[in-house]
């Protein structure tokens, strides 16, 4: 197996764990939820900071699960529009959506970074119910978004690799 090869299955088994994870993370939010309202009407007590916890717990569904997502081309699509092109423009639009993506995944990974950075080396805190690490929320966000960006630019690469096998076919 050549080295390409082995970097593409770390990186697909890496978007497969993200997208695992983001599968458990929404089944916790669904228990502390039903925790909650189970609290708030059976026993008339409230629950500090599970709406606050249910929140992060979303923004790491969101980010690990949004490149899995992307891989598996199951996001949402314009249908209306993009059924009506021809397959060449059709895979230019998805080249060139491909990289305004990963060029917007690759800045906000950028400053998310410097964000995360920057809070932990503060110490900010989150002034709300539960005062938690600002980087806990901010963490994932690079790292979701870069990955995010990674799979953009692979999606770009298959468009043109498609065009360019097509074209190759046409000239045999």
């Amino acid at each position: 197996m050549t080295a390409g090869k082995k970097i593409v299955r770390i990186f697909d088994s890496l978007l497969d764990a993200g997208a695992a994870l983001s599968g458990a993370l929404l089944v916790a939010v669904m228990l502390l939820t039903s925790i909650k309202v189970f609290f708030r009407y059976g026993l008339r007590e409230g629950l500090m900071g599970v709406d606050q916890i249910s929140g992060t717990l979303l923004v790491y569904i969101a980010f690990l699960g949004a490149a899995w997502v992307l891989r598996r081309e199951e996001h949402v699509t314009i249908d209306l529009l993009v059924t009506r092109l021809g397959p060449t423009t059709r895979r230019w639009m998805t080249c060139v959506n491909s990289v305004i993506g990963a060029l917007i995944c690759l800045v906000v990974a950028y400053y998310g970074s410097i964000e995360s950075v920057t809070s932990w080396q503060r110490g900010i805190l989150i002034p709300a119910e539960i005062e938690i690490p600002r980087v806990i929320n901010l963490g994932v966000i690079p790292l979701g978004a870069f990955l995010l960006s990674l799979q953009f630019m692979r999606r770009a690469r298959r468009a043109l690799d498609d065009g360019a096998s097509d074209t190759a076919g046409q000239h045999d």
